[in-house]
């Protein structure tokens, strides 16, 4: 009987033992996926946080580089602006040498008269190619005989009392103004109306 119940009781324990086992691998299983879970779940975060930092690291180069393609567009204007500058300062400079010559085409049309056909024409011909090489390039003759005087456009050197025109009104040009591209270059010299003075004694005569 005692080697029965030896043998029944290390059955018993087998059993138990077994079950002890059954009993603990789920709650093995179990932690080790938790423990997987977290693993995951860190390593999630972590993934985040260096796109996060990715992220901000582009978008800093590419705000960058907007600032760099805006200055580089601004540089390319006053590159620009510096340039039709220089090129407008050449033009007149260039133009205000010519407006000499151009006074002496003008005086020698007014005697076109006194020359041959042939040598009339040809001294038209080049007058109509240089005004129109100039006119090209921004020249415009300043109107003067006939409008009111602006003291921008117009250099007054005489004066004359009229009856027939209002104070302030160009009555004669001596020599013709120009604007290139609308700056002055060279006023126009002229003669100016003023207010007639009335004659003190003449009036009480009357």
């Amino acid at each position: 009987m005692t080697n029965r119940k030896r043998k029944k009781d290390e059955l018993a324990k087998k059993d138990a033992d077994k079950l002890a086992e059954m009993k603990s691998e789920p709650l093995v299983a179990v932690e080790d996926q938790n423990n997987e879970n977290k693993t995951r779940d860190l390593e999630m975060e972590e993934l985040k946080r260096q796109l996060a930092e990715k992220t901000d690291l582009a978008q800093g180069y590419f705000a960058q580089l907007q600032r760099v393609q805006a200055d580089f567009e601004n540089y390319q204007k006053r590159v620009e602006a510096e340039r039709s500058r220089i090129a407008d300062n050449a033009c007149e400079t260039i133009v205000s040498g010519l407006l000499d010559t151009l006074d002496n085409f003008e005086r020698a049309i007014t005697h076109l008269e006194k020359l041959p056909g042939e040598e009339a024409r040809g001294v038209l011909m080049v007058y109509q190619n240089m005004m129109e090489y100039l006119k090209g390039n921004g020249l415009e003759r300043i109107a003067s005989a006939g409008c009111q005087f602006d003291p921008y456009k117009h250099d007054a050197i005489m004066q004359a009392e009229v009856e027939d025109a209002s104070e302030g009104t160009v009555l004669e040009e001596f020599q013709a103004g120009y604007t290139i591209k609308g700056k002055v270059i060279r006023p126009s010299k002229v003669k100016v109306a003023r207010e007639k003075k009335i004659d003190a004694d003449n009036v009480k005569e009357e």
